[in-house]
């Protein structure tokens, strides 16, 4: 399904946007238990903290390769969980995107937003992301109530939510180079900077597993 909308870029001239990739997004988290940032069973053994910015084309192209691939054979099948946190690899302490992400995720459908809007920041207007993308962004995520989206990303309490993110990635002192991750597990914990591969995460849960 894909939305079609036309938006002004500059003077007197429009781009037409669209929006895809909800079946694909449907089909890779649907099922899954998810609360709030949180994917997967809270039960799982080894816990991975992601620290990613939704507007950062390196972003997208990790979540694509890395944790797509992770979340369908580690995640769904019950061996792991991820906790979504927003980390703003740009100048900004937060991003439009990152507040989005945490109004859909008071739905408990953050994941799904974050999976919709990487699949999408080509689509972005050329100046940037503003509301008319995020809204439709919003429009075609599976199963999120855009009505109530709206009221929470325009509150300045979700805006807080996303601060918080940014404070502890202050605290770990992350370097903004990359996607971190941590991984924990019954022995230990480990953090990955600079967009790990699947090949440093799967060696990091056998040293904390």
């Amino acid at each position: 399904m894909a939305a079609l909308v036309s938006i002004s870029i500059g003077e007197n001239r429009e781009e037409e946007l669209v929006i895809t990739g909800t079946g694909e997004v449907q089909e890779l988290i649907s099922g899954i238990p998810q609360l709030g940032e949180r994917l997967g069973d809270d039960n799982a053994p080894i816990t991975l903290t992601l620290f990613t910015d939704v507007q950062a084309p390196l972003a997208a192209d990790f979540q694509r390769n890395v944790m797509d691939p992770f979340i369908e054979e580690e995640v769904r099948t019950g061996n792991a969980q991820v906790i979504l946190k927003n980390f703003a690899l740009g100048a900004k302490e937060v991003t439009l995107g990152g507040i989005g992400v945490e109004a859909a995720a008071l739905q408990d459908h953050g994941w799904q937003y974050l999976e919709m809007f990487m699949r999408n920041q080509s689509e972005a207007p050329t100046q940037g992301v503003d509301d008319e993308f995020l809204d439709e962004v919003a429009a075609n995520t599976p199963r999120l109530e855009v009505t109530e989206w709206e009221a929470d990303n325009d509150d300045p309490a979700t805006e807080a939510l996303a601060k918080e993110d940014a404070e502890l990635a202050v605290s770990l002192r992350l370097r903004g180079d990359g996607v971190a991750v941590n991984v924990q597990g019954p022995n230990g914990s480990e953090l990955l900077q600079d967009s790990p591969t699947r090949e440093d995460i799967d060696a990091a849960i056998e040293r904390v597993g």
